[in-house]
C-alpha cells in the first residue's frame, strides 16, 4: 500500500468524523473525534433510539413505516464550535478575556521580599522533594518561563550556566550556591533521559505541573498568589537591584527589547 498524500489523509479524517454511528466506527478513530462533535454525534443517536423505542410492540408494519418517516425526515444536529456565534464575535470574546488577565496579572503579580525568598528557598530543601527542591531554585536564579524550565535538556545546564534554546536562544549564569542541589538531583535520578526534569514516568515535566508546584507549595508555606511568574519577577527586580545593565537584563529574560523589560518591571 502506497504512502498517502497529505490532501488523502484529510479527507479520509473527515470521512471518519463523519460517522455517528458506533457500529461504522472503530475505536481508534472514536476517540479521536473533538468533545463538540462527540457530543452531537450522541444526540443524533439519542434522538434516533428515542424514535425507534416509540415503534416497539408488536409486529406493525404502518407504525414502523411513520417511524422510518420520522426519522428521515429529521434533520440531524450540525457541528458548530459555538452556537449563534460568528467568527468575529469569538475572537472579541477571546481577546478581551486575554487583556483582562494580562491586567489582573499586573495588578497582582508582585515580588518576593527578601524575607519570604530566603523563606521559601529554605523551606523548599526541607520539606520538597529534590526534582521540586530544583525546579523552584532554577526558577528563581535563572528568571525561566515554566516552559522555558520544562524543555531544558541535560546538555543544557552546565556547571556556571543555562542555555534556554528557542526562538531566542539564551544563556543565564547560575550562582555556585545552585549546583550542589542540581548534582544532588541528578545523582538521585534514575532516568536515563535527554530532558533534564523528568516526571515519575520517565517522560518531562509539564509547564502545567511546574506552575501547580509553586502555586501549592506557595498555599503550604503561607505565601498565597504564588506562582512561577512571581519568581522570574523576582528576579528580574533582583538584577536591577544588582546593578545589572537594562540590555543586559533584556538579554537574560529573552524579552525582545529593552523596553519589555521596563514595562515588565513596572507592571
Amino acid at each position: 500500500m502506497g504512502r498517502k498524500s497529505p490532501q488523502e489523509k484529510k479527507r479520509l479524517s473527515y470521512a471518519k468524523d463523519r460517522r455517528n454511528r458506533y457500529g461504522e466506527n472503530d475505536k481508534s478513530s472514536r476517540k479521536n473525534i473533538p468533545r463538540h462533535k462527540r457530543r452531537v454525534n450522541r444526540a443524533n443517536r439519542h434522538r434516533e433510539q428515542q424514535v425507534l423505542n416509540g415503534a416497539r410492540g408488536s409486529a406493525d408494519i404502518e407504525s414502523a413505516a411513520i417511524a422510518e418517516a420520522r426519522l428521515l425526515n429529521t434533520r440531524p444536529q450540525r457541528w458548530q464550535k459555538s452556537a449563534g456565534a460568528t467568527l468575529g464575535v469569538l475572537v472579541r470574546g477571546k481577546l478581551a478575556m486575554t487583556d483582562e488577565r494580562r491586567a489582573f496579572e499586573a495588578e497582582t503579580l508582585s515580588p518576593l521580599s527578601d524575607d519570604e525568598l530566603r523563606e521559601l528557598l529554605s523551606a523548599a530543601v526541607h520539606l520538597l522533594p529534590l526534582r521540586d527542591a530544583a525546579i523552584l531554585h532554577l526558577l528563581y536564579y535563572t528568571g525561566l518561563r515554566a516552559i522555558e524550565l520544562s524543555a531544558l535538556g541535560l546538555r543544557d545546564v552546565s556547571a556556571d550556566a543555562v542555555i534556554v534554546r528557542g526562538p531566542r536562544q539564551r544563556t543565564v549564569p547560575i550562582p555556585p550556591e545552585l549546583r550542589p542541589l542540581l548534582d544532588a538531583y541528578l545523582r538521585e535520578r534514575e532516568d536515563e533521559g535527554t530532558t533534564f526534569f523528568l516526571s515519575k514516568c520517565g517522560r518531562p515535566v509539564p509547564p502545567a505541573t511546574v506552575n501547580r508546584l509553586v502555586v501549592v507549595f506557595g498555599v503550604l508555606i503561607g505565601l498565597p498568589g504564588l506562582s512561577a511568574r512571581t519568581l522570574r519577577k523576582t528576579f528580574a527586580v533582583n538584577l536591577r537591584r544588582a546593578g545589572v545593565d537594562l540590555d543586559d537584563a533584556a538579554a537574560m529574560l529573552g524579552h525582545v527589547s529593552p523596553d519589555a523589560t521596563h514595562a515588565y518591571l513596572d507592571a
